[in-house]
């Protein structure tokens, strides 16, 4: 796959809250970083804060506005949209960037976003 089909079908993984698929296009070592927040380093650690945020989520909507790639970097705008469990909706305006490695995986994600249109969407979870 393309880097951008790459991101393409992790963003699909998410939309099917497919965690296995997800993780199997990140390389061992990615650093994972929701910009407001620390980082996350590790498959491992970013399988458990997945696992942990899609506790409460029946499922994901993330809608991808633009998509722009320049060697095995992708940039993405995308609005993450999330329908929890209790019937509640959230969604948030992301910009984020990916970076793959040679072989196709995925060995940084950094996503922007505003932490107060997070925490008034979310609030409540």
């Amino acid at each position: 796959m393309t880097p951008q089909e790459t991101v393409e079908a992790f963003i699909d993984h998410w939309n099917a809250c497919d965690i296995d698929a997800m993780i199997a296009l990140c390389a061992p070592d990615i650093v994972y970083h929701n910009i407001p927040m620390e980082p996350i380093h590790g498959t491992t650690a970013m399988r458990a804060m997945v696992e942990g945020f899609l506790a409460n989520i029946a499922s994901c909507e993330w809608q991808t506005h633009a998509i722009a790639t320049n060697g095995n970097v992708v940039l993405t705008e995308r609005t993450d949209g999330f329908h929890f469990k209790d019937g509640r909706k959230a969604a948030i305006r992301v910009m984020g960037t990916f970076e793959l490695n040679d072989a196709g995986l995925i060995t940084g994600w950094r996503d922007y976003f505003d932490m107060g249109e997070f925490q008034r969407e979310f609030a409540g979870t």
